[in-house]
């Protein structure tokens, strides 16, 4: 069975608000783009996922309506330029979406490659 390694990488940002979260959503979008060739994500109209945690401020359970966003890259996670990228891209979420923390996990894969590109 043929297979390729990858390094996944998911992100789950805010439902934009306004045209400037708009904006940074698409620039996020192209920048995963470019790197890894392509991405997938969830539908924001009407968000496909609703975060919930217990805020111990207020002793309430909150709620957010999420993008999830999964992009997968051919390079090994421990690749330091990949880390420093998703550093960076991580930082600038959490302030263009006006969030204390943006969810962003890593994960190493392998696609199974059989019969690709066979019709």
């Amino acid at each position: 069975m043929p297979q390729q390694d990858y390094t996944r990488v998911t992100v789950l940002l805010p439902v934009p608000n306004t045209p400037d979260q708009f904006l940074a959503l698409n620039d996020v979008l192209t920048d995963l783009i470019r790197l890894c060739g392509g991405v997938t994500t969830s539908v924001f109209r009407p968000p496909v996922f609703q975060g919930q945690w217990f805020n111990l401020s207020t002793q309430q359970v909150e709620a957010d309506n999420l993008i999830m966003i999964i992009a997968d890259v051919h390079v090994p996670s421990t690749t330091s330029d990949l880390a420093a990228y998703l550093d960076q891209l991580k930082l600038d979420c959490q302030q263009q979406f006006d969030q204390e923390i943006v969810w962003m996990t890593i994960e190493d894969l392998r696609r199974i490659t059989t019969d690709d590109y066979v019709h």
